[in-house]
Parts: C-alpha cells; sequence; structure tokens
C-alpha cells in the first residue's frame, strides 16, 4: 500500500512537466511564426554610410540574413555577417557567422526569453557577444541590442533599424481553379406561359489562367494584370414564340470565356499576408455548347445554342487573397477567392426577333464565384 502511494505520487508529479513541455512547444512555434515580420531589409544611417541587415523566410523553420555595410565612398555592399535562425524541436537557435572570426564557423545562440521586451538570444560561452536582443517595434522600427565581455568588462551595444521600402517588383504567376456561375436574370422575359419563363441555375466550372503583377514600392499595392480561360456551365429551361418559331431550352450551357482583367490589390499591413483585389473584366466568348433539349434543332445561325449568348462579356471581379505556401519550397503560392458580376447584356435568345422591345428587354448576366490557387513562376 505504501508503494502504491508513493508510485501515485511520482507520476502525479510527472504530469504537470509533461502537460508544461506540450504547452511550451506550441509557444515556441508560435514564437517562431512571430519571428517572420523580420522578413525584409531594415537600415541604419552611420558615419561610415548605411548599415543593412536583410532576412527572408527560407522555409517553415528556417530563416535567412545577412548583415551589411554600405561603402558612402563608391556605394558598394560589404557583408558584415551572415544570419540564421532555425526551428528544431521546441529550440530556436540564432547563428551568426562574423566575418574573420571564429574561422568563419556560426556562433549558436538559443532563445532564451520571449517577452514585450523583445525575442532574447544567449550564448554564456562566447565572450562577444553574449546576449542578442532584437525588438520589433511595429512594423517599421526594429532595435538590436547584444552585450558582450571584452577584457573582463561588460560592453553593450544597440542598433535602431527602419524598415526600409521593399523595391518595385514584377511576378509572372499561374493560376488554377474552380467555380461556380449561374445566370442572374432582370426585366421581362417572353414566355408561351407564366411557367415557361426562363429558369436558370448554377453548376461548377474550372478557371486557368496567367498573372502579371506590379508591386508598388510600399509593399501595400499591387495592379495585377490577367489574361485567362474560364469554362461557365450553368442550367436553363425555357419555352417562348417568336415569328411563328417555337424556342425551347432545357440544356446545361458549357461555355468557354477568354478573359482580360486589370485588378488592383491592397493589402492590409505592409508586405502582410491578407489583401482585397477588385476591378473590371471582359470577357471573349470562345465557343458555347448546350446539352439537353434544343428546339429548333440544327446548326445554322439563326438555331445554333452558341448564338444564344453575345459575344463578350463586361464585369466587375473582387475577392480576398492569402499568401499560403505548401511544402519546404517556397513557390510564392496564394490562395484566394473572387466572386464575379456580369454588367453587361449577354442575352442572344430571347430578344432574337422581338417586334416589340419593351416586350422582351430582359437582360441576363453572369453571377459566381472562383476559388483558386497561384504560384510565382519564377521560384518553380
Amino acid at each position: 500500500m505504501k508503494y502504491a502511494l508513493r508510485l501515485s505520487a511520482f507520476l502525479l508529479l510527472l504530469l504537470p512537466v509533461q502537460a508544461f513541455s506540450q504547452i511550451y512547444a506550441d509557444e515556441v512555434r508560435g514564437i517562431f511564426r512571430e519571428l517572420r515580420d523580420l522578413d525584409g531589409t531594415w537600415f541604419m544611417p552611420t558615419d561610415r554610410g548605411d548599415r543593412l541587415e536583410a532576412w527572408e523566410i527560407l522555409d517553415d523553420s528556417t530563416y535567412v540574413g545577412r548583415g551589411m555595410r554600405i561603402k558612402p565612398e563608391n556605394g558598394d555592399t560589404v557583408t558584415l555577417e551572415t544570419l540564421r535562425i532555425e526551428l528544431r524541436d521546441t529550440t530556436i537557435t540564432y547563428y551568426a557567422v562574423v566575418r574573420g572570426q571564429n574561422q568563419n564557423k556560426p556562433v549558436p545562440f538559443r532563445m532564451t526569453t520571449a517577452d514585450y521586451d523583445g525575442y532574447v538570444f544567449e550564448n554564456p560561452t562566447h565572450d562577444d557577444p553574449q546576449k542578442i536582443r532584437y525588438r520589433l517595434l511595429g512594423k517599421r522600427e526594429m532595435q538590436v541590442y547584444t552585450e558582450g565581455k571584452r577584457n573582463g568588462r561588460t560592453v553593450t551595444q544597440e542598433y535602431v533599424f527602419e524598415r526600409e521600402f521593399t523595391p518595385g517588383a514584377v511576378e509572372f504567376r499561374l493560376k488554377l481553379g474552380v467555380n461556380y456561375n449561374t445566370i442572374r436574370k432582370t426585366g421581362y422575359f417572353r414566355a408561351v406561359s407564366e411557367a415557361d419563363k426562363p429558369a436558370f441555375g448554377g453548376k461548377p466550372g474550372w478557371d486557368v489562367g496567367t498573372q502579371v503583377s506590379f508591386k508598388g514600392r510600399g509593399g501595400f499595392i499591387t495592379i495585377n494584370g490577367e489574361l485567362g480561360l474560364v469554362g461557365r456551365y450553368a442550367a436553363a429551361t425555357s419555352k417562348f414564340l417568336a415569328d411563328t418559331t417555337l424556342y425551347e431550352r432545357d440544356v446545361t450551357y458549357n461555355s468557354i470565356w477568354l478573359t482580360l482583367a486589370v485588378v488592383p490589390e491592397i493589402t492590409f499591413r505592409r508586405d502582410g499576408r491578407l489583401s482585397i483585389m477588385a476591378g473590371p473584366y471582359l470577357g471573349v466568348l470562345i465557343g458555347n455548347r448546350a446539352k439537353g433539349l434544343v428546339a429548333p434543332a440544327g446548326n445554322d445561325k439563326l438555331f445554333d445554342t452558341n448564338n444564344d449568348f453575345k459575344k463578350t462579356d463586361i464585369g466587375l471581379t473582387g475577392g480576398l487573397q492569402y499568401k499560403l505556401n505548401f511544402g519546404k519550397k517556397d513557390i510564392g503560392g496564394i490562395l484566394g477567392i473572387r466572386a464575379n458580376l456580369g454588367l453587361s447584356n449577354i442575352d442572344n435568345l430571347y430578344d432574337r426577333n422581338c417586334p416589340t422591345p419593351s416586350l422582351c428587354n430582359g437582360r441576363i448576366g453572369f453571377l459566381g464565384a472562383t476559388a483558386y490557387y497561384s504560384v510565382n513562376l519564377l521560384k518553380l
């Protein structure tokens, strides 16, 4: 009995340790994600030329950086140190290779503290520095504080960097997605009876295209020029008379459109992940086939279902994008979702051969949504 009580007490003592380890592991991963805010170029003016520190996200567990100085006499860039921050299991380690020191081998500094005063990395066995602290003040300012020993004395240094506006850039992207479109109707449509008035339904389709993204210097605004092919599918049922000819449709339209769009994009924060976008698009009908009941049947210009739609579609598209990379390799992945609203009348069926326009003023246009994923072709 006495042995059982001791064993129970020992197990109870172990539980908090295990629970704390699990919570601590989650905290470490969250802290490492916070360090993504280092990404970018930071500068600090000095009498010996601007000092720079540039960081880049290599993958989900590694950030790489460089400390540099720009010579004022000729503008040349000199690398002072190469930096690296790694997440391994539950440990975050900062590595520094300083030119001409430690035989150009990396010196490790383990993260010991992460709080409102910054992220602290320490290596007590090193002389100078023994402690490095990074503190981010918003998105614009970064303080780097070091503390070490020189000749038995404690030496501290502090650097204050400002984020440099990222230069303008161009990206060439490939976009693949799926869509869901229906046909929106307004106005009056001819019909044999009230029950035969046009009724439309939605169908899933596809979307493939290219993007050329012109990024502004501040990282807030991007202009996207897009060219693509869109498969829009929609169901339609209707029946009406025109010049004694009975038109009847109970079909699924399978239409393919060549689309052009100019879509400005605004990021919520500089070089942030989430952005909103909206802009106009132009669609040109390439082909349209209908599966189902078509009357009258035939392939001439009057009855061919490819002639049910006008050849151009003009409208608006807008939605959200989120930077999301799958896998360890950075391919500049972006996940997006958009809605599109056709503004022009693409009806070429119900107003055909109408002697009284007021009796056939119905208008139809596409209404839909698209989910897609795009990658930067230059990073593949």
